[in-house]
């Protein structure tokens, strides 16, 4: 991996922790020598996640009952069908596979695969590209700061800060 290349953090917004989510809202940001050079960010309508099989959990529903209306409300706002969204962040990613971070092993960038099969297309990156932050994290005893917790872009900026620190350090 070249620390000073490209690297882009996912964050997603999700009605399920299953591996095959509904995705809400895609957050993303793109790292390249070692500054913040670009972000991503979009809303899902979930009830196209559904039609496209991807999974809702009443748990996960219930939770976000439970949440800030103003996290609540980011992610319902002007909401594009799932295919429109993954192409648009397909386009931002770009044709070369480059490291992927997701906040976990198995969540934002597996949700994120799955979405890809449920329309039936290739991931942009590839399988040895795919990072976790939060076990890099917890080795090296780093927490993330205070953000909009639930807000993809703005947990995928806090998350590319805390990588940035350890890919200065």
């Amino acid at each position: 991996m070249n620390i000073n290349g490209k690297h882009i953090v996912v964050d997603l917004e999700t009605l399920s922790t299953h591996a095959d989510a509904c995705i809400v809202s895609i957050g993303a940001v793109l790292i390249d020598n070692l500054e913040i050079s670009d972000t991503f960010y979009i809303n899902v309508d979930g009830r196209t996640c559904k039609e496209a099989g991807l999974h809702i959990e009443p748990d996960t529903i219930k939770w976000w009952g439970e949440q800030s209306k103003e996290a609540q409300e980011a992610w319902q706002k002007n909401p594009v069908p799932l295919q429109e969204a993954i192409d648009k962040f397909t386009l931002w990613y770009g044709k070369e596979s480059i490291p992927i971070w997701g906040y976990g092993a198995n969540f934002d960038v597996v949700i994120l695969e799955s979405a890809y099969r449920a329309l039936n297309m290739p991931f942009p990156w590839k399988f040895w590209d795919i990072s976790c932050l939060r076990t890099i994290m917890n080795v090296l005893d780093k927490r993330l700061p205070k953000a909009n917790n639930h807000n993809a872009l703005d947990d995928a900026k806090a998350e590319a800060g805390v990588l940035l620190e350890i890919l200065k350090s």
